[in-house]
């Protein structure tokens, strides 16, 4: 017979289980650290020792006797050390096995797990046993009627964003006509260098081409570099943007050098039908139904971004998960290893002071994304929620119409089977969130 006194195991919480052989107490604590305190019966361990003392009798040899036939007394008188080993670890497995069948707390595969610290084992008075491992995280069952979730409001493409957009198109066809005889002005096109004066230095844009105009440039930066001379340098301070409706509120500003290498003057085709043609559409018309139509479905895109993390916020904070730190430490090496690899590759080095932020960023981030897979996943498994091929195609597609706009999510670097397996990840977690955004109380 079974009694059980909770189901649900929490951090910090107590869970009392039982049947005729074994009594487990479980104590959940934080990175789902677990401890059975295991009881075993007298009944339990008896019948433990008459299989202890059966197996070791299979495998010895007594003169006289075939194996396992020899009298029990014999094996005993010779074998007591050996079959008491064989006894406590069947009585510990046995306990251990049963617990996890009566709690349904399942041990993480290469995750820890402390030896055993046994207060008794014997035949007459049973066994009492503590034993502590990393758990497999318990995801909670989502109640979608219980989920509430901000309302966001869908913004409109303005004019703005058409005449920069049509901008970008011209500039794919503007030649530069090199000048040399005055210093930069308004709309010219300048290569630029420009190194943040921090120790050491490090350099964020290396002889790149850009635009002196409010589209093409930050005005703090662009107010700098109009009046100088090719080959002349300023420094300054960089600016949080003014037009921000956002402001960051930690935002610092930062030394920074700004080196002109050459100036030019753009000569832009006209924007006419002749254009349209060589971006591949019939008239100027249909030109600017596609640049209407990438829009729209950026700001769509936006707007499902903004849904999905108003959702993702009210997710976590409805069904916060307890995470193993195996799992944790894990991922966070590896993300922490890509973000210092790619800040390598722009030559920059982290000074010691700034790691210690910088790791505890990776784990807060690492923490957030693992948290929202189980929870996702949990949705898909519990509603059947499936790719198909379809599914696949229609997420390339997607992606494939941000990357101009430098939005897509996809690794075009990576392989054909990572590729792939990118798009299903991205067109799975897609299918989840429009499935719970179609289900979820938007207030």
């Amino acid at each position: 017979m079974t009694t059980q006194e909770e189901t649900e195991f929490d951090v910090n919480s107590h869970s009392n289980v039982s049947n005729d052989n074994v009594t487990i107490t479980s104590t959940r604590m934080p990175h789902c650290q677990v401890k059975f305190e295991i009881k075993v019966s007298p009944q339990a361990t008896q019948a433990a020792y008459q299989k202890a003392l059966k197996n070791i009798n299979k495998e010895v040899s007594i003169p006289g006797f075939r194996k396992g036939k020899a009298p029990e007394k014999i094996i005993i008188e010779r074998y007591q050390p050996t079959i008491q080993k064989e006894f406590v670890d069947l009585v510990l497995n046995t306990g251990f096995n049963e617990a996890l069948q009566l709690t349904h707390i399942h041990p993480l595969k290469d995750g820890q797990m402390k030896r055993p610290v046994i207060h008794e084992c014997s035949r007459e008075k049973g066994a009492h046993f503590e034993i502590e491992f990393e758990a497999r995280p318990a995801i909670p069952a989502i109640k979608l009627d219980e989920l509430e979730v901000p309302k966001i409001e869908r913004t409109t493409v303005t004019d703005q964003e058409r005449k920069n957009a049509l901008e970008q198109v011209v500039l794919q066809f503007t030649t530069y006509e090199p000048v040399e005889d005055r210093p930069v002005e308004e709309n010219d096109f300048v290569n630029i260098s420009v190194t943040i004066l921090e120790e050491p230095p490090r350099e964020v844009i290396q002889n790149q081409r850009a635009q002196v105009s409010p589209t093409g440039m930050p005005s703090w930066m662009r107010e700098k570099v109009i009046g100088l001379q090719a080959g002349e340098s300023v420094e300054g301070m960089t600016e949080q943007d003014p037009n921000l409706t956002e402001p960051s509120p930690d935002f610092q500003p930062l030394p920074f050098r700004a080196t002109i290498h050459t100036i030019s003057k753009g000569l832009q085709p006209e924007v006419n039908d002749e254009l349209a043609k060589r971006v591949g559409v019939e008239s100027l018309d249909d030109l600017h139904k596609k640049i209407e139509e990438r829009l729209e479905q950026e700001h769509q895109e936006d707007a499902y971004r903004a849904e999905i993390q108003a959702l993702e916020q009210a997710l976590l904070a409805k069904y916060p998960i307890d995470l193993p730190q195996t799992y944790i430490q894990a991922n966070k090496q590896m993300r922490l290893e890509d973000y210092l690899n790619q800040l390598e590759k722009q030559g920059r080095q982290v000074p010691a002071e700034e790691y210690e932020h910088i790791d505890q960023m990776i784990e807060q981030s690492t923490i957030y994304h693992l948290q929202l897979f189980f929870l996702l996943r949990k949705v898909a498994h519990d509603n059947h929620l499936t790719v198909e091929q379809e599914d696949i195609t229609q997420e390339l597609t997607r992606q494939l119409a941000l990357l101009p706009s430098g939005r897509s999510a996809l690794d075009l670097s990576a392989s054909k089977e990572k590729l792939r397996e990118q798009l299903e990840n991205l067109a799975l977690d897609r299918k989840i969130k429009q499935f719970l955004i179609s289900h979820v109380r938007f207030v």
